[in-house]
């Protein structure tokens, strides 16, 4: 039976992270075209509005509360047990959550609608950029409606279904895009398109759970159980307060930088964020991949067996985001140079902050996934208040003197001081009932060594002419093998690296054998 377990627990994982990966790189080439067409096509201030947009809605968002990763983490046993009444029962909770949620945030965004003057500093109509706004929000507000059930194929582990529907819709949507970019030059056009290709991704995500889970569709009176209930909500004061600090700390930049430095310097932002968020996409693939058969493994296994699987994990992402980090410090300048124009490269002190904040955010994904899969939602509740607390005050107050690098630093200053300490401390002790120190100092010895290398590997490569595909070619080439001999050096005896090894080559072996 266990074998068994661990054989559909491989497989979901497997085909999860396949799909994701596959769609992913087409939805990401497609993407990074349209972003060239785009710096061609309009001014940077309209970049900047769609980063303020998406982080104006992300804090409105804050009464969702992380809803879904509470219903997420109650779904996993009736789900294993077959159990469709509590399932419905669930799922019949949630979309009457959602649906008020949606509401709340339509709501609060046409109220927020007439304060956009103060956040935004641009030459562009104020109405034009009103009217830019409700467009976005609107898209978002329907996903609330209508989507809501792609939990449930995260939960049961297909989350393959919603990510083939996620990743081709957009994909989709940036092919228009790119048309209407060149054939109308017309921003208003652009910003429809958007919420059209939205509302039929919705409906066809709804569509389709209803075909999946056809009990969905069964009209009872069952209610949710009061034992349920309580669990649900009991992880939703924790995810409470946890949510209202991850948007102050993960949401806040983009209107700190729109708001003091401006809407076009946000502009060019984006653009760094378009490759980091590219990446950050296929970097997050395996942790969403693996999340439900963790919470499996979690409720089925000993705490000392997850605890040697996530130190496995944890030396895996760490090897890869590393590496990742350390080569996109040294092409991310020349990507933006050559495929967008020099005059849209922010100076490399500028690249440099936001290749960190890139590893940073990457090995908070690993504590997420197991915050969430081990349902430590309500030991982590205080954490992101203070974060965001002191992100906010220390991004303003570094914002205004340091300027756009100074609310980046913020950010980093909070990871650091913060996040970098607790939230591990949080995963050990209630988690793995563990002690975390060792692992705490391991992992800030690992970021002063990466950064030491991406200062060394930018002297290296500081040699090769800084613009042009094939110089991109060579310095990407030149920071992967000399990161990689560095990182085999310090950590090829390391006992977690091993295992790590031992998993991939059991990996390859059972794809090769099917």
């Amino acid at each position: 039976m266990a074998n068994n377990t661990n054989e559909y627990r491989f497989k979901s994982s497997t085909r999860n992270a396949t799909v994701a990966i596959v769609t992913q790189i087409i939805m990401g080439v497609v993407s990074f075209v349209e972003r060239i067409v785009f710096n061609q096509c309009f001014i940077a201030d309209y970049l900047g509005f769609y980063s303020l947009f998406k982080n104006i809605i992300s804090v409105l968002s804050v009464a969702e509360l992380g809803l879904n990763v509470a219903i997420a983490y109650s779904l996993y046993e009736p789900l294993a047990n077959d159990n469709f009444d509590e399932i419905k029962a669930i799922m019949d909770f949630l979309r009457k959550i959602y649906f008020a949620i949606g509401s709340f945030i339509l709501v609060g965004g046409l109220i927020f609608t007439p304060f956009l003057k103060f956040f935004v500093k641009t030459g562009v109509s104020m109405s034009s950029v009103q009217i830019y706004f409700i467009i976005f929000l609107l898209s978002t507000v329907f996903e609330y409606y209508f989507s809501y059930k792609y939990i449930l194929f995260s939960a049961d582990q297909k989350q393959y279904i919603s990510t083939l529907i996620t990743n081709l819709s957009w994909t989709t949507l940036y092919i228009i895009q790119i048309f209407i970019s060149i054939y109308t030059h017309n921003f208003l056009y652009y910003s429809l398109t958007l919420f059209i290709i939205d509302f039929f991704r919705c409906i066809s995500i709804n569509l389709i759970a209803n075909k999946y889970y056809k009990y969905l569709k069964v009209k009872t009176k069952i209610k949710l159980s009061k034992g349920s209930k309580h669990k649900i909500l009991f992880n939703i004061r924790g995810l409470m307060i946890s949510k209202i600090g991850g948007v102050a700390v993960n949401s806040t930049d983009s209107i700190l930088i729109s708001a003091i430095v401006g809407s076009s310097i946000l502009g060019l932002y984006s653009n760094y964020q378009m490759i980091v968020t590219g990446l950050l996409g296929f970097t997050t693939i395996f942790p969403n991949a693996i999340t439900a058969s963790l919470g499996n493994q979690g409720a089925t296994e000993s705490n000392d067996s997850v605890a040697t699987g996530y130190r496995s994990i944890d030396m895996s992402y760490f090897i890869i985001y590393s590496i990742l980090s350390i080569v996109l410090l040294n092409i991310i300048n020349p990507i933006i140079g050559t495929f967008f124009g020099k005059d849209r490269c922010l100076p490399f002190s500028s690249a440099l902050i936001i290749c960190i904040l890139f590893y940073l955010n990457n090995n908070k994904s690993l504590y997420n996934t197991y915050k969430s899969s081990l349902g430590l939602f309500w030991y982590d509740r205080y954490r992101p208040l203070i974060s965001g607390a002191t992100n906010i005050i220390v991004s303003i107050f570094l914002g205004n003197i340091m300027g756009f690098n100074g609310i980046l630093l913020g950010t980093i200053f909070t990871y650091v001081v913060i996040d970098l300490w607790v939230e591990p401390m949080i995963i050990y002790h209630y988690g793995f009932h563990l002690s975390s120190r060792r692992y705490i100092s391991f992992a800030m010895i690992r970021l002063l060594l990466i950064v030491v290398i991406m200062f060394f590997t930018h002297y290296v490569t500081s040699f090769i002419p800084e613009f042009g595909i094939l110089n991109i070619i060579l310095k990407a080439v030149i920071s992967l093998l000399i990161s990689a001999l560095i990182l085999f050096i310090v950590f090829h005896r390391d006992v977690y690296v091993r295992q790590s090894i031992k998993a991939l080559q059991t990996f390859l072996r059972k794809k090769k054998d099917r």
